[in-house]
């Protein structure tokens, strides 16, 4: 071969090396919420751990980006040369076995991407397969009398429906058990050692609020008893103004327990501005540059007045973007009209659709529940005194009324 086709072999073999390396994206790129602040705050605290076990509750807002800011703080501490990893609990393929689930995860996706041989991986699985029901694991870790109590009551109440030999078989799998979990628990400790290699590894869990009780509430004794392997930091996502998670632990648990009773730390992820969400999200909508800054201050002063979500946020402008597709004149007579009406159309449906045949009761509901809401903001006054002259205006239940031109169009706008 002569060296001049040696070279150019070469030459392509780098090319197809350089084509199969993935791009690396950077973290908080797309952050519209200056969402990067907390990380930055987070990893200080998180980094002083000190590699001992430990669960993190991230209290949020429901539809504030949640799983946004656990997917980019992953990126952000993989680019630190941390060992970081997302997942989701909402895993159809979890049913009603939440470990199964997530050691499938380890196996698969951390454990796999650290190069940790299959050999190694497969025995861990294969012990996963023989061991006794999650409940069960938490008490045997626990060693705890009075839950090995349990377990034998529970077994003697299942005698009432199989014969002794049955029980005497189930005691005899939770005694396997019970080794099979020690060495499970050996096994995971000396791959998690191999991996981090002095440092922790930062698993963020998102969507368990949206799971079922029973599945929440095992899924947290499953890391907190059976899991608890030192250099493991979990950080679990929950919703503070919706939480399934509290409800949950309170109704499998008892009144007494809480988050709290899993959590050793609590992070706040607190609601940010949307100005600058909203305008990203308008930029697709097309009007006039001064137009749509005049929708976009009164559409922003309207949604966190009513603290609407950023799902609900991104739904309405959406809409807007939709009532604006055959909207050819370059005027838009009343903009916060048009803010405020499909804003109202989104909450409360029932007082827009009553300004079509009880306008006076819904512009009388929207003085008493509203007006004051709009007055303690800043610019609430100047706002609602612009919106107040439409409100005025004309009355949506005749055809024939004397209703302002403004109105007029809005109305047409809007479906």
């Amino acid at each position: 071969m002569c060296l001049g086709k040696l070279i150019s072999l070469i030459t392509l073999r780098k090319k197809e090396l350089v084509q199969v390396q993935p791009l690396k994206v950077a973290a908080w790129e797309n952050d519209l919420l200056n969402y990067r602040e907390f990380s930055s705050k987070f990893n200080t605290i998180i980094k002083t751990i000190n590699q001992s076990f430990t669960i993190i509750s991230l209290e949020g807002y429901s539809g504030w980006g949640k799983t946004f800011f656990l997917k980019e703080w992953v990126k952000e501490l993989k680019q630190q040369d941390e060992i970081a990893a997302y997942y989701s609990a909402w895993d159809i393929n979890a049913l009603d076995q939440p470990l199964s689930s997530f050691l499938n995860f380890l196996f698969e996706d951390l454990f796999a991407s650290y190069e940790v041989k299959r050999s190694v991986i497969q025995r861990l699985k294969n012990i996963n397969q023989e061991l006794f029901s999650l409940n069960t694991l938490g008490k045997l870790i626990n060693k705890s009398p009075l839950a090995m109590l349990s377990i034998l009551l529970d077994a003697t109440k299942e005698a009432d429906k199989n014969d002794i030999g049955t029980v005497l078989r189930e005691l005899s799998i939770l005694q396997k058990s019970k080794e099979n979990t020690k060495d499970f628990k050996t096994q995971l400790m000396k791959v998690v050692s191999r991996i981090k290699k002095g440092k922790s590894i930062y698993i963020m869990v998102d969507d368990l609020d949206i799971c079922r009780p029973k599945f929440i509430v095992d899924f947290l004794e499953s890391i907190k008893y059976l899991l608890n392997i030192e250099g493991l930091i979990f950080i679990i996502s929950v919703s503070r103004d919706r939480s399934n998670v509290y409800r949950a632990i309170k109704a499998v648990l008892g009144q007494n327990f809480d988050l709290s009773s899993f959590a050793d730390l609590s992070f706040h992820l607190s609601k940010q501005p949307i100005k600058k969400f909203t305008q990203e999200l308008f930029k697709s909508i097309k009007l006039s540059k001064k137009l749509k800054q005049l929708v976009i201050n009164s559409f922003v002063f309207y949604a966190e007045s009513l603290s609407l979500s950023l799902g609900m946020i991104e739904h309405c402008v959406k809409k807007m973007e939709l009532c604006l597709l055959n909207y050819t004149k370059k005027e838009l007579l009343a903009p916060n009209l048009l803010s405020f009406l499909l804003i109202l159309q989104s909450v409360d449906c029932s007082t827009y659709e009553e300004l079509d045949f009880s306008y006076q009761k819904a512009s009388e509901k929207i003085r008493n529940e509203y007006k004051p809401i709009f007055l303690s903001r800043m610019n609430g006054k100047e706002e609602w005194e612009k919106l107040e002259i439409f409100l005025e205006a004309a009355s949506f239940a005749e055809e024939g009324s004397k209703a302002s031109k403004a109105v007029r169009q809005i109305r047409d706008i809007l479906f």
